[in-house]
């Protein structure tokens, strides 16, 4: 049997050659890719990958036997740390949640209520557009309706684009493709690039200092913050915890500009960017002039250019603010196992406990914070379970709160928002004045 190394399989990644890595096999899945029922797109997106965590996650375990027919050979070498899979935790877990949709008669990729939630946001934020546009010429309203432009359009990111990223929207692909390409339009920001990021990239590897594009630091210059006991101290480091929440502001801003980037580069961050399909391009391109159209163009025929230049700035602020906040708590906080830590000895060796250890949950009993959090303050239950439509998390969060306790795996949660906060500002400040440790 052929042995690929990484690097080789990482050039087996288009259609009419896509090779991927599942425990340690290598695959060739070419001719399965117009029968997947998910859609070509997600073995694009995975071609020329290892794809053994982010298989397991999505699938029963019997699905696995489907690959058989495709082995070609074995993977050599690894990129990064495949972790072990299955284990009786997530074993167990996966039986009981699947228990929980079958006996309610419940679709995991499917709530009215969440679609009507996500028309809503659609809705609110247009208005606020078109409300901002039309007083613009009020000093108060105006940029009071360019900062509710800003939030309902970080949720159309975080409510909408989020699930549509993960595949949980339906189990029809067109659905989920034209939700993001909607998505994309309003927020401006690359569905394409981010699944690569985000999908791939952290879920996969959470918290792992290398691998997961969401932590990843310099260390051979100066980086704009310190959230790894490895990075050099630098002082301006002690005054993180104050700058930082007032440099999320600008998150949308970077996102948008490092889609190109990432294009440009076939890399964002850790993982690679396999080659764009005709569609996926178009997609890409039509996405990002529609949303300048929405932003400058469209707005410019009523509303004076310095005017228009400050509201999008307002709106910026409250889209990257709040984007960023909601994204940071989980992860970054000194709680949980990673390198923004520091504790890595005695890490749990299977990728799903390594899921809950990697995240905090918070305020999980609150639906204010669920719905504006996009239920990202259910992150264990995210984790473990990212192809579910989120507003199905506050049913699955208690399963999997009772099933950690009964494996005896550590689950995080705080009672607060602010409690998370807290902790997410005061491992910042921490992290800013302890010493470095480069061992």
């Amino acid at each position: 049997m052929k042995r690929f190394t990484w690097q080789e399989l990482s050039l087996l990644n288009q259609r009419h050659n896509a090779h991927v890595a599942y425990r340690g096999k290598v695959y060739d899945i070419s001719s399965f890719i117009a029968k997947h029922p998910g859609g070509a797109d997600q073995l694009l997106y995975g071609a020329g990958k290892d794809v053994t965590h982010i298989f397991d996650s999505y699938h029963p375990s019997k699905a696995c036997k489907v690959l058989d027919q495709y082995l070609v050979g074995e993977l050599s070498t690894n990129e990064f740390e495949v972790l072990e899979t299955g284990g009786e935790f997530y074993s167990a877990l996966k039986e009981k949640v699947s228990t929980y949709f079958k006996t309610n008669n419940i679709d995991a990729k499917w709530d009215p209520w969440m679609f009507l939630r996500c028309i809503v946001f659609y809705l609110l934020a247009l208005t606020c557009w078109y409300l901002m546009i039309t007083f613009h010429s009020w000093r108060l309203l105006a940029p009071a309706l360019a900062l509710l432009w800003g939030f309902f359009s970080a949720m159309v990111a975080i409510a909408i684009n989020h699930d549509a990223g993960h595949f949980a929207i339906t189990h029809k692909p067109w659905v989920w493709k034209w939700v993001a390409a909607v998505a994309e339009c309003l927020i401006g920001t690359s569905t394409h690039i981010w699944i690569y990021q985000h999908t791939f990239g952290h879920h996969t590897y959470p918290n792992v200092d290398g691998a997961d594009p969401d932590v990843l630091v310099y260390r051979d210059k100066p980086d704009i913050w310190r959230i790894n006991q490895t990075q050099e101290r630098r002082a301006r480091y002690g005054y993180q915890h104050l700058y930082m929440p007032f440099l999320y502001c600008f998150l949308g801003i970077k996102m948008r500009l490092q889609d190109f980037h990432s294009l440009w580069l076939a890399v964002k961050g850790t993982v690679r960017v396999n080659p764009l399909t005709g569609s996926q391009l178009a997609v890409f391109l039509v996405s990002k002039a529609a949303h300048c159209v929405l932003r400058f163009v469209v707005p410019s025929l009523y509303v004076p250019i310095g005017s228009l230049l400050f509201l999008n700035l307002v709106y910026d602020v409250m889209y990257g603010f709040w984007l960023g906040i909601v994204t940071q708590l989980n992860h970054i906080n000194g709680r949980v196992l990673g390198p923004s830590s520091g504790r890595l000895e005695g890490a749990p060796r299977r990728w799903a406990e390594v899921q809950v250890a990697t995240a905090q949950d918070y305020a999980t009993d609150s639906w204010f914070w669920t719905v504006f959090t996009g239920s990202l303050n259910h992150q264990v239950s995210h984790h473990l379970f990212p192809g579910v439509i989120q507003s199905h998390y506050p049913k699955i969060t208690p399963i999997v709160r009772q099933t950690c306790a009964e494996y005896g795996v550590n689950y995080l949660c705080v009672p607060t928002t602010w409690d998370a906060i807290c902790s997410h500002l005061g491992h910042l400040k921490r992290m800013g004045q302890e010493h470095s440790n480069t061992m």
